[in-house]
């Protein structure tokens, strides 16, 4: 097994002061790099190389191994999902006691249940500050 080739570190143009953030400015580094002069060459523009022609794809080979047994097809799920059932005791006007998300342990109001299943409730917001 041949050795691993070391990598030597690239030197850049603009060191860190400290990560994530360089010593020179966009504006100082583009002059550093010289691409002014480049630009000034072309007329004004950076010059485009064509691609590279991509070498022919080899024919996909078969492979060597085939399994005994016949895959199994997974079947199709054909559940779709209903709204949530809501308590009987949950009716309009009804005060519930938010459990998770920002305003966990509040108590709201509550207004309907949307068609995604999702409740509408309400602060009311000049009371406890809970938007609808």
């Amino acid at each position: 097994m041949a050795p691993a080739k070391q990598r030597t570190p690239r030197a850049t143009r603009n060191p860190d002061l400290i990560r994530g953030i360089g010593k020179y400015s966009r504006s100082q580094v583009y002059h550093k790099r010289g691409i002014w002069a480049i630009k000034a060459k072309n007329g004004g523009v950076l010059p485009r190389h064509e691609p590279k022609a991509k070498p022919e794809a080899k024919p996909e080979k078969l492979p060597k191994f085939y399994p005994a047994d016949d895959v199994k097809k997974s079947l199709l799920n054909k559940h779709k999902p209903k709204p949530t059932k809501l308590r009987a005791s949950i009716t309009p006007g009804t005060v519930l006691i938010l459990l998770a998300g920002h305003f966990k342990g509040k108590r709201v109001v509550f207004l309907k249940q949307l068609p995604s299943g999702l409740l509408l409730v309400t602060g009311p917001f000049k009371i406890n500050g809970v938007p609808r």
